[in-house]
């Protein structure tokens, strides 16, 4: 009893294990056309972009890592259409932050921040694609093609979205790699608005790091929808660009 005294007696005080911090800027842009033509309109444009500037900090733990996102400061330029939803909607709340668990570079938790409002949801892109890492093990120079899946049901209805991405090893950075991918997809939602089905097509770069969050990104995506409720159909083409610049 008494050695197991001594040795608690004597133990160095519990430590916290070290964090890594990175900072981003991640700016968000998406630019639709609605032709509501055969609903008796016209055609009608939206842009949306929002900005934010972000501070992440990984601390080890058992297993992977643990990722804390700080919004620092954010805004988002709607037009017209965005106003209309009212400012409880359209900007920021105060204090929100992402928190989830990260193994093998990937997340692997509810990523869902702390309050929800359209731009917090904007930004929910490119806070995930900070933790991809596509064939770890490639080879500089080597091609494959990756395949994702996603089936969702809700109460408000279910979607199916397939995505396939053709990547490259295109070059090494820092230490780091610089991926290039290539992608096309199909999209299905069902919902009581009606059915809206079609596809996508973009690219995409990502510069990741030896350890921890990806570099930098620059995602592109276009796409070309239909949604048909009853006999009339509305045409919704759009494209969508996410860029992740970290700060210095």
């Amino acid at each position: 009893m008494l050695p197991l005294l001594l040795t608690l007696l004597v133990a160095s005080p519990a430590t916290t294990a070290p964090a890594d911090s990175f900072r981003y800027r991640l700016v968000t842009k998406s630019v639709q056309e609605i032709d509501a033509a055969a609903l008796g309109g016209g055609v009608q444009s939206a842009e949306i972009t929002t900005t934010a500037l972000v501070t992440v900090v990984m601390t080890d733990s058992a297993g992977g890592q643990v990722a804390h996102i700080t919004v620092d400061s954010a805004g988002m330029d709607g037009g017209e259409m965005m106003a209309m939803l009212g400012p409880e909607m359209t900007t920021i709340p105060p204090g929100v932050f992402f928190h989830f668990f990260v193994k093998d570079g990937k997340i692997a938790s509810d990523a869902t921040p702390s309050v929800m409002s359209v731009p917090v949801m904007n930004l929910i892109g490119p806070i995930s694609m900070l933790f991809v890492n596509p064939r770890p093990t490639a080879k500089l120079g080597e091609l494959w093609t990756d395949t994702l899946a996603v089936d969702t049901t809700m109460a408000e209805g279910a979607s199916k979205a397939t995505t396939i991405t053709k990547w490259k090893y295109s070059a090494a950075e820092k230490g780091g790699r610089v991926l290039d991918g290539e992608m096309t997809g199909t999209v299905t939602v069902d919902s009581p608005m009606g059915q809206m089905s079609g596809t996508s097509s973009g690219t995409q770069q990502l510069v990741t790091r030896a350890r921890g969050p990806i570099v930098r990104v620059k995602n592109t995506t276009i796409s070309d929808m239909v949604l048909a409720m009853g006999a009339a159909t509305m045409n919704i083409k759009g494209t969508a660009t996410i860029t992740v610049e970290p700060i210095p």
